[in-house]
């Protein structure tokens, strides 16, 4: 009896002593890969939770979003009484959040805050099925986590990042009986349904990325040839129904209030659009700034028809059309500043990353095919796939509006694409010997590269959604509508002063408008503006913008006119005091300066009285 217990002790030693580093990291990753989604989320919980109130923003999208909230609430309709530049469920959320905790920009931030999150697990949810690695996950995830993209358009990222998920379990990853994967596809629909319901354009896009699943899922299901074929019909079929079937409720919603015909509108649109080349409108309008609320060019145009008769293009003055421009690509190298050459190269890398990898990867799968190698093909496929959902997102921020806000809402989804590709390129080229190293290496190299100088350039600037927002704001603001945050202390002086003068000088009710684009003044002054649509720059005010205005401003004598000067797209050609100059010196004419609180000038309408 006493050798049983010496020789189980010998062989448990033994064990022990075999273990080394690389089956301990193995345990270790499997832990992470099997529950990393709750150091995701606790990751994302304490990290928000330091800047959740910190920052306001005057030409924010929240401040947007908030004010539409508002007059959704008083009971205008979508597109046709308001602008929305977006689809009605970029707004209705916010309508319901104001309906239970009361208009709040703290709460606004809450539920961005939750989508940032959402977005985090995705990313860690897709990495883990797809590579089955711990570390890889969580890394790619907290690196999403930690820069989420601009607040209050976080449902871009989200969105890119969901439809990936979706589409990936709907056609690409294995399941164990075909049903579950017909489950899957009609989530995959819910999910494109949804994505139409915030964006059109983008709806449009990851349709036609379904229906080239619908031909390429086939290859990679089990089963045969005939059964795999039927599984991918039904499936898209049905995936096609629940998205139309989404749209339903809100279309006889639409009709019952009166706002169908423009409902519909947006769609026929952004159809037109698509047919006839969507990528032409980049010699166009640009995207609104960071902050608008317009989408490219297409929203514009369909909301148009809802402007009032007057709107007529009969020129005043010539407009300089001047908008926020990219930064050539000699920048990344010739540049004094290596972080200002950090910037344009990630600006342009994914435009050489892209084609480069949806090329290799889709000659990897072709030969996969022939081959009949089906963990390659199901893997390239996977890759395909992450990056054709984040390049739904690349036409905004490189044509339209290409800067650090619209470029991180490209990148958390992108950065999964990269990841992936590192990791299917590692796993399968070593088999070509050392030409196929070689190659892995490269596509690892180059996708480490830009999502280094990615972190490096975004993550200490708050515009990309990132606790940078904290730093230096120590000073508290309060005003209307629960803004309840804080501020650096030049902020602070500059928001109090705009908030007493506006409180004390106009009344509840009476109109305060802001050029070119300030809706969160609006929100928390608790003033309403009686703007069709809040923002305005030189690439988007009509050719008739000065008589148009001054007719609204004899229409609805604003207590208050709120002027910012900047340079809305970096030039000085945006400057409303240049392009809309007719304007401004008719405001500043007419009405009496209360004050200048930073770049906003407060003009006041003579005999504005103190609010009772």
């Amino acid at each position: 009896m006493t050798g049983l217990p010496s020789l189980l002790w010998k062989r448990i030693s033994s064990r022990i002593a075999h273990l080394d580093a690389r089956s301990a990291a193995a345990s270790v990753d499997g832990v992470l890969a099997r529950h990393g989604w709750l150091l995701v989320l606790l990751m994302a919980v304490v990290y928000y939770a330091q800047y959740y109130r910190s920052g306001l923003n005057l030409s924010g999208e929240g401040g947007t979003a908030a004010v539409i909230a508002l007059r959704l609430l008083d009971g205008q309709r979508p597109i046709a009484d308001t602008f929305l530049g977006y689809n009605v469920m970029w707004f209705y959320p916010v309508v319901w959040l104001f309906q239970v905790v009361g208009p709040s920009y703290v709460a606004l931030r809450i539920y961005f805050f939750v989508i940032c999150t959402c977005s985090g697990l995705l990313a860690f949810f897709t990495m883990r099925r797809a590579t089955g690695r711990g570390f890889l996950s969580v890394g790619v995830a907290a690196l999403i986590v930690l820069i989420p993209g601009m607040i209050f358009r976080n449902y871009m990222p989200f969105l890119g990042l969901l439809n990936m998920y979706l589409f990936l379990q709907a056609y690409v990853f294995r399941h164990k009986a075909p049903a579950f994967r017909l489950v899957w596809m009609a989530a995959a629909g819910a999910g494109l349904g949804l994505t139409y319901l915030i964006r059109v354009d983008l709806g449009l896009f990851f349709t036609i990325i379904m229906l080239g699943l619908a031909l390429l899922g086939p290859c990679v299901f089990p089963g045969r040839l005939g059964q795999r074929i039927g599984v991918s019909a039904l499936g898209t079929a049905m995936s096609l129904l629940v998205a139309v079937g989404l749209q339903l409720p809100v279309y006889f919603d639409a009709r019952a209030r009166g706002f169908d015909q423009q409902f519909i509108g947006q769609y026929l649109s952004w159809f037109h659009l698509v047919r006839t080349g969507l990528f032409a409108a980049t010699t166009g309008s640009p995207e609104p700034s960071a902050g608008a609320s317009a989408p490219a060019a297409a929203p514009e145009e369909t909301a148009a028809a809802s402007l009032p008769a007057a709107k007529q293009d009969a020129p005043e003055r010539p407009i300089d059309r001047s908008s926020l421009q990219r930064p050539p690509v000699s920048d990344a190298w010739t540049l004094p500043v290596f972080y200002d050459r950090a910037f344009a190269a990630i600006i342009h890398l994914p435009l050489l990353l892209a084609p480069l990898f949806v090329g290799g990867f889709s000659i990897a799968l072709l030969v996969a095919l022939i081959r009949r190698r089906e963990e390659a093909m199901a893997d390239c496929l996977t890759v395909l796939v992450a990056l054709g959902c984040s390049l739904t997102l690349f036409p905004q921020y490189y044509f339209f509006r290409p800067d650090t806000p619209h470029l991180s809402e490209f990148m958390a989804p992108f950065l999964v694409a990269l990841a992936l590709a590192g990791w299917c390129a590692l796993r399968h080229c070593r088999r070509l010997g050392a030409a196929g190293i070689a190659v892995a290496w490269m596509v690892v190299i180059l996708a480490v590269i830009d999502a280094g100088l990615y972190a490096y350039h975004s993550f200490p600037k708050e515009s990309a959604g990132t606790i940078a927002a904290k730093s230096k704001r120590r000073y508290e603001f309060v005003a209307e509508n629960g803004v309840h945050v804080w501020l650096k202390k030049k902020e602070l002086a500059e928001m109090q002063g705009v908030y007493d003068l506006l409180r004390t000088r106009t009344k509840p009710g009476e109109y305060v408008v802001c050029y070119p684009y300030a809706p969160t003044i609006n929100f928390f002054a608790n003033r309403p503006s009686y703007e069709y649509n809040l923002y305005i720059d030189n690439a988007t005010a009509g050719a008739d913008f000065h008589r148009e205005t001054l007719a609204e401003l004899a229409k609805y004598a604003p207590a208050a006119v709120v002027i910012d000067n900047r340079q809305i797209n970096k030039n000085d050609a945006s400057q409303f005091s240049q392009w809309a100059a007719d304007t401004y010196e008719y405001i500043r004419s007419h009405y009496h300066l209360g004050g200048t609180f930073g770049r906003q000038e407060v003009y006041l309408r003579d005999g504005s009285a103190a609010a009772q």
